[in-house]
């Protein structure tokens, strides 16, 4: 059974993915801690490629160097899965959450994160689903949101990432979690406007503090002495 932890939320606007990160590590630390609750982390961040523990570089279809003129910088990160994109249009979540507070597995966590999502995406009349064998969330046979976690001493890192009306050619520069043939769509595309990242970030909230069973709150903490310089 759930226990009614509270969920407190941060959202850092459009932020570097590396700067993004390194606050996530620091409130990683804060919540092993117990110095304060689990924490949802949302940011929107410039184009990027990410790669995951299992990923492989012949993911990426482009070169480097014609990833650096188009803007699109590459990171290697410590969630599970393959290749991911992030950038402008695309909600990005992170969730620092204590397991053992939530759930009794791993598994059981990811159903619900992804539960979180297709939960969101139903109000706005898109019926989402999973795959089995391929990680996120899908409608239409095409995937909407991503999902990769990270676990370390019982504290999750990471989280998903919802497509609300990013670039989606974009997707083209990678092989999307390493699936072939794989269709990448929008909040945006299927239904026709853009509703806007606050606007799914504010319904994704109220699915995080439904799904498990908390109340939502914003942060208390000091998120400006905590985030490193931006790089030059």
């Amino acid at each position: 059974m759930l226990v009614a932890h509270p969920l407190d939320w941060i959202d850092l606007g459009r932020v570097g993915y590396e700067e993004a990160f390194a606050l996530q590590l620091h409130l990683h630390a804060l919540r092993r801690a117990g110095e304060i609750a689990d924490t949802i982390l949302i940011q929107e961040n410039p184009p990027v490629i990410t790669l995951g523990r299992s990923a492989s570089e012949a993911n990426i279809l482009r070169p480097r160097e014609e990833l650096q003129k188009l803007g699109v910088s590459v990171i290697e990160v410590s969630r599970g899965g393959d290749v991911s994109y992030h950038g402008p249009g695309q909600l990005v979540v992170s969730a620092i959450m204590r397991l053992r507070d939530r759930v009794s597995s791993i598994h059981e966590y990811l159903r619900l994160i992804e539960q979180v999502v297709m939960d969101t995406l139903s109000g706005y009349g898109i019926q989402a689903e999973r795959v089995d064998g391929a990680s996120g969330v899908w409608t239409q046979g095409r995937k909407i949101a991503a999902v990769g976690i990270a676990i370390s001493h019982g504290v999750t890192l990471h989280g998903l990432a919802v497509n609300v009306d990013p670039d989606l050619s974009h997707f083209g520069l990678i092989r999307p979690c390493g699936l072939e043939n794989t269709g990448v769509t929008s909040i945006a595309a299927i239904t026709g406007s853009d509703p806007g990242l606050i606007d799914v970030r504010d319904r994704l909230l109220g699915e995080f503090g439904r799904v498990f069973e908390g109340p939502v709150r914003p942060s208390g903490v000091d998120v400006a002495r905590l985030m490193p310089a931006p790089k030059e």
